[in-house]
């Protein structure tokens, strides 16, 4: 044990994952311990939590006209590259605040925690724009579906930073 100076273990601790560290000294006595969480499981708070940093950032968005207007003439390229640089950017802040070095066996918890922060915000855009009455989907639904992909943009962001807070 001359080599190994702490030992880490994934333990369950009050119902929660933990990444408990283990020091050693040179003679292989443990000497302290350091409980860091892991956030690989998707847990009704950070369901909560992502719902209330989406509904921060999109509630003000959702009521300015600019965002509206913005609707109805940015092209629908620009659209998909505003979805399309969302999705890369959270999958790329999930995996490295998340699971790096944790992906191996927590792939389905990496799937899950993508489809809450996105599904969750969706809606969260998708209440309030139905509630102030700026979603048409009856009538113009591609501006319906613009007005989520524009506002979802920061929103996306606020959902995966009020997740990642602990």
């Amino acid at each position: 044990m001359t080599k190994d100076r702490f030992k880490s273990e994934i333990k369950q601790v009050g119902g929660y994952l933990k990444e408990v560290v283990t020091f050693f000294d040179s003679s292989g006595k443990p000497i302290s311990h350091v409980v860091n969480p892991l956030m690989v499981e998707l847990r009704p708070r950070d369901i909560t939590q992502i719902f209330v940093g989406a509904l921060l950032v999109s509630s003000p968005l959702c009521f300015t006209e600019e965002v509206w207007v913005l609707s109805m003439n940015l092209r629908n390229e620009n659209v998909i590259y505003l979805g399309i640089c969302s999705i890369v950017v959270v999958l790329l802040f999930v995996y490295f605040n998340f699971y790096r070095d944790k992906l191996r066996g927590n792939v389905i918890e990496f799937i899950k925690r993508i489809i809450a922060i996105y599904a969750i915000s969706i809606l969260s855009i998708v209440l309030v724009l139905f509630l102030i009455d700026k979603f048409p989907i009856m009538t113009t639904p591609y501006i319906a579906l613009k007005r989520v992909i524009i506002i979802g943009f920061p929103s996306i962001f606020g959902a995966v930073i009020t997740d990642s807070l602990k």
